[in-house]
């Protein structure tokens, strides 16, 4: 025989928990962080040298890599969990050529990360401010990192 007296404990959790969803979503929804949009491509205009490869070239035309056989490909900067990417439209590669590297497009592929950074006390960082790109990597296919820092103007120009 089934207790018929009392309150009825079934129903009242589950109007519980159903208040507690309701009330974690918009929880989540009210003090979430808002993402902030990628920086324009302007924010990382300029020149940009690497001792072991040739320059490169940032600006409103996109990214001129300033070799004998000159690539030009479009980029746009992206927003990551570990910093600001420059991100190429094109699958690039650099390849060992005697001391130096050079650069070529491998298709079939994808775009290409180059990641800005900045070093404190020895470590690497990730760059989060758009304020402060002066530096990227390009990783070479030999596994080689090529940084690439923040030049003048006339170090691109040929």
């Amino acid at each position: 025989m089934a207790y018929k007296g009392g309150a009825d404990y079934e129903r009242t959790l589950q109007v519980l928990y159903g208040i507690a969803a309701v009330a974690f979503v918009v929880g989540v929804l009210l003090l979430a962080k808002p993402t902030q949009p990628d920086p324009p491509n302007s924010k990382a205009f300029g020149c940009y040298t690497s001792a072991q490869a040739a320059p490169i070239l940032l600006n409103q035309q996109g990214m001129a890599i300033l070799q004998p056989d000159e690539i030009k490909i479009r980029y746009h900067l992206e927003r990551h969990k570990t910093g600001i990417a420059l991100t190429v439209d094109a699958p690039i590669a650099a390849e060992r050529a005697g001391n130096r590297y050079m650069f070529s497009i491998k298709p079939p592929g994808v775009g290409w990360y180059l990641d800005f950074f900045n070093v404190i006390n020895g470590e690497t960082y990730g760059v989060f401010d758009e304020n402060a790109l002066k530096q990227f990597t390009m990783l070479a296919r030999d596994g080689n990192y090529l940084p690439y820092r923040k030049a003048s103007e006339r170090d691109c120009q040929v």
